[in-house]
């Protein structure tokens, strides 16, 4: 009788929970709270030198990718998700994400009333699940069909219906009819964060988070995760770079110069419908540039942290698991922190007399505050090994907790 082979290499992240999503989840996360709190020194004529300098590195990099990144995540949560919930038929798993993703657009649509500083992304992410649930029966070829058209014709299209509506745009109707189809129009196409760009980002999630269980399950995903973070940052660097020189040589492009408009944000769709509009990656544009850069930024993040914390046998130490469980309660961090900037926004916005803006309402130094809060947040839930409180009310109230294996990485 031979003795049985050695488990192979990979064998400590063959099974559980994929650890650099978490991870991923938090650098978003904490992206986007530097978009808030740290960005806007950029154009602070009160501000420091120092600080306005880092609110302008922050602008152009973190601001326009960490959100992209949290919602092509979401579509990595979903796969993990329903892989936890194998056991369940088809039925009860898309009832599943369909509460889910009501919830996440309740909590959000909750959150607006605060009146902060900040475009939440929580009703907008929640309507994307929603539309992006059914692709999860699709092979992975007709999901990257539908991610191709979208990414090539998705944000032209927004462009020409956004220009249709500014000139024909009326007052707005009073009845409760006008309200309703105006709400359901921004997200789909006219919010900040349209439908018809985050489900595509959701998409491209599902596809990478096949890929990387498939990898897991083969033994191939250190090289996966290295094509990933390598690859990523290399087409997001040349995407940047290349917006850059437009940016600041438009005539040798024979292109108008539109200033900081071409290159500071679309607030969800290209600036234009020039063809040109759709070509230069524009923050928070939806356009085919820069989508294919936020995704490739998006990659690298997924495969430095997979591929450090997943791909290799790592210690658990009650380090990693603070910034784990901070990670794997994305919804209770992102509203705590939504909360906190809106009631002290509000509070400074009251005592100011508009020279200035208080420390405790944005910049650096209420921005460690806050990251110091998202870890000990973590910490508490690792320490008790508890889930956190508003992703334990989702898994309870849409089923999913009483379907998951103990392997799912369940967030929203």
């Amino acid at each position: 009788m031979t003795a049985p082979s050695a488990p192979p290499k990979t064998a400590p992240s063959a099974v559980g929970r994929i650890v650099g999503i978490d991870l991923a989840r938090l650098v978003a996360i904490v992206g986007m709270m530097a978009a808030h709190l740290i960005a806007p020194l950029g154009s602070d004529s009160g501000a420091s030198s120092v600080d306005q300098a880092l609110g302008k590195v922050i602008g152009a990099t973190v601001s326009s990718t960490s959100a992209t990144t949290f919602a092509v995540l979401g579509g990595v949560s979903l796969v993990l998700l329903t892989r936890g919930m194998r056991d369940a038929s088809t039925g009860r798993m898309l009832l599943s994400i369909l509460l889910r993703g009501i919830l996440i657009a309740l909590i959000g649509t909750l959150l607006l009333p605060l009146d902060g500083p900040i475009s939440v992304v929580l009703t907008y992410y929640g309507a994307a699940m929603i539309i992006a649930a059914p692709a999860l029966l699709l092979p992975s070829w007709g999901i990257a069909i539908v991610v191709t058209v979208l990414w090539l014709f998705g944000g032209a299209f927004n462009a020409h219906v956004r220009a249709a509506l500014a000139a024909s745009l009326q007052a707005p109707g009073a009845d409760a009819g006008a309200e309703i189809g105006g709400a359901v129009r921004d997200l789909l196409l006219t919010g900040h964060y349209p439908a018809i760009t985050w489900v595509a980002y959701m998409l491209t999630g599902i596809l990478i988070a096949r890929m990387l269980l498939a990898a897991r399950a083969g033994g191939g995903l250190r090289a996966l995760c290295s094509r990933l973070a390598i690859g990523g940052l290399a087409v997001y660097l040349l995407i940047t770079l290349a917006g850059r020189i437009v940016r600041m040589r438009p005539a040798w492009f024979s292109l108008p110069d539109l200033g900081e408009m071409m290159l500071s944000s679309g607030f969800g769709a290209p600036i234009g419908t020039d063809l040109w509009m759709l070509l230069i990656p524009t923050p928070h544009s939806g356009n085919p540039a820069d989508m294919l850069r936020t995704v490739a930024g998006a990659c690298f993040v997924v495969g430095l942290l997979v591929g450090i914390f997943d791909a290799r046998s790592r210690s658990r130490g009650i380090a990693l698991q603070t910034v784990r469980a901070a990670g794997a309660a994305p919804l209770t961090v992102y509203t705590a922190h939504v909360v906190a900037t809106a009631t002290l926004y509000n509070l400074a916005m009251a005592g100011t007399d508009g020279t200035g803006t208080p420390w405790y309402a944005r910049g650096t130094a209420v921005f460690l505050v806050q990251l110091a809060g998202v870890l000990l947040i973590g910490l508490v839930l690792a320490l008790l090994r508890r889930r956190g409180p508003l992703e334990a009310l989702l898994g309870w109230l849409s089923g999913s907790s009483r379907a998951r294996s103990t392997s799912a990485a369940v967030l929203p």
